[in-house]
């Protein structure tokens, strides 16, 4: 203590390993992580020094000091804190009228995924946490709590029972923890049919290639490593969850139920109608009684009722579509094969062979063997 200028001088001196003037410059950062990352077994393997500097700097800081950081690598490293004196300030008391504690419930109502989850009593998107590193969870706790709920939990086996009773709406794992490792959770989540819907993101100090690629692969949908951003993994994790919920509101809606088909917005019913009209085409091809009756019975339905719903999906009628497929193998047959146009019109169901060329050379505008050389 200095009473001259009133102030408090705490100083810690270490020898040994030191600091170097690298990580000097983020050693209060709480996003950044100091240690050997693959040396570290489990528990250690964020940090030797985990968040302990980043709280001892915000208290620094809440009492007007300073802290200063003094190391040469290989010798030593020496921290210096300065508090000045404040005077303690008397508040007046106020009467207490406490409210029960607000923590996140394990609660049974619909998500917007449809399936039961996990939520807050704000009504929060819950994001479950698995980490052994309670500094980690801690962390992401931090960057993601403003928006939403963490359910945390510090083994696999933890978070599989969580889950067993309820669902949560996203998750961040670790890959390297003891018993079961985070590969195995990502499996499991994502090999249940019920479970397969949730987002989830590795943040892992395993940061080779072959080690994010099968996290990829066996189904996680991003792959973040140590030390990771919270800038960044906020964005993931928005991004994650705004996908989640724009792919569910699509598959509500009626453009659901449309997709494109040759180049052109058809329903899924009608698209699934022309499949099943092609498939029989394709089956019958060589047939010449291939007509519009031997669809119609091949479907169940009578001859009208085919024409109709043809008619209001295809600008074709059912013995023009017919011709234009018969047409269009044909030409596929001529570049793909060594058959001579005899054996093609024979494959595709036409015996005039007069006709066929009509025909072919009315949608090619060449016969034939021009069509072939050319090809």
């Amino acid at each position: 203590y200095r009473p001259e200028n009133k102030s408090l001088i705490i100083r810690v001196y270490n020898s040994g390993k030191g600091i170097s003037e690298t990580d000097l410059k983020t050693l209060f950062d709480r996003y950044r992580i100091l240690g050997d990352l693959e040396g570290n077994n489990y528990t250690q393997t964020t940090s030797r020094n985990g968040l302990g500097l980043f709280i001892c700097h915000s208290i620094v800081q809440s009492l007007h000091g300073t802290i200063e950081v003094k190391s040469e690598e290989g010798r030593f490293a020496e921290f210096i804190v300065r508090l000045p004196h404040l005077e303690a300030e008397e508040e007046e008391a106020e009467p207490e009228n406490e409210e029960p504690e607000t923590v996140p419930v394990l609660s049974s109502p619909i998500d917007e995924t449809g399936l039961p989850g996990i939520v807050s009593p704000e009504n929060k998107p819950c994001v479950l946490v698995v980490d052994d590193n309670k500094d980690i969870v801690w962390l992401i706790k931090e960057s993601l709590s403003e928006a939403y709920t963490i359910v945390e939990a510090y083994s696999v086996e933890e978070a599989i029972r969580l889950m067993e009773k309820q669902t949560p709406a996203l998750i961040i794992t670790d890959i390297m923890m003891p018993e079961i490792d985070g590969m195995e959770l990502i499996s499991r989540v994502k090999s249940d049919k019920f479970t397969r819907h949730i987002p989830l993101i590795v943040v892992s100090a395993r940061i080779s290639e072959h080690d994010q690629a099968e996290g990829l692969d066996l189904g996680a949908d991003a792959y973040l490593t140590k030390p990771f951003s919270a800038v960044v993994l906020r964005s993931v994790v928005n991004r994650l969850m705004t996908s989640k919920k724009e792919l569910k509101d699509y598959y509500y809606s009626p453009e659901s139920a449309y997709e494109q088909s040759g180049g052109q917005l058809i329903h899924q019913e009608d698209k699934e109608f022309m499949d099943a009209v092609t498939a029989i085409i394709r089956e019958n091809l060589d047939k010449e009684t291939l007509r519009l009756e031997l669809i119609a019975e091949k479907m169940g339905m009578n001859t009208r009722s085919l024409y109709r719903r043809f008619k209001k999906i295809s600008p074709l009628t059912p013995s023009d579509f017919i011709k234009d497929y018969r047409l269009n193998y044909a030409a596929q047959l001529l570049v793909t094969t060594n058959l001579s146009v005899q054996e093609i019109i024979y494959k595709v169901g036409i015996s005039n062979r007069s006709y066929f060329y009509r025909e072919f050379a009315a949608k090619y505008n060449q016969t034939p063997k021009e069509y072939r050389n050319k090809g």
